[in-house]
């Protein structure tokens, strides 16, 4: 075989590859990630045309609406909880009166759900006591609260 015939057999060959490697190289280069100052820029936009920026929404129970209200019990209410299994009654008093006041507050709203801000108030004011006496009954009185100002969330929803 001559030098000649052998190129002309290998020539479309290594063309073959170079094609094969041109291809494979743009592939890659495509798919690759830009920096990170071009790509922040452009998912920050997409992300704000989206939705809101969650960093910079207000947090519920910060807000003073019912909602910020009943997040608030919540919290005070789960508050005491923890603070019943530590054995620390005074703590546990504390937030839940600080919950009452929350109650308070969401019933000088005056909402459609008044009867049931007002009976929580009074369920409040009946585990205080247990509270203050170091009851048993304080943790199944603090998971009846839990329960009710569940259902008064469902209910506002």
């Amino acid at each position: 075989m001559t030098k000649a015939s052998r190129l002309k057999n290998e020539v479309p060959r290594l063309a073959a590859h170079i094609i094969l490697a041109f291809a494979l190289l743009s592939f890659a280069t495509s798919c690759s990630k830009h920096p990170a100052s071009q790509n922040s820029n452009a998912s920050a936009s997409s992300a704000n045309s989206n939705q809101a920026d969650p960093a910079q929404a207000p947090l519920v129970h910060s807000q003073q609406t019912v909602l910020g209200n009943i997040a608030r019990i919540q919290l005070a209410i789960q508050m005491a909880r923890d603070s019943v299994k530590t054995n620390k009654w005074q703590d546990a008093v504390t937030y839940l009166q600080s919950g009452k006041t929350e109650v308070e507050a969401a019933i000088a709203r005056n909402t459609r759900i008044n009867d049931d801000f007002e009976a929580l108030k009074a369920a409040i004011d009946r585990t205080i006591p247990l509270l203050e006496n170091h009851s048993k009954d304080a943790d199944a009185r603090l998971s009846e609260l839990q329960t009710r100002i569940g259902a008064i969330k469902v209910n506002i929803g």
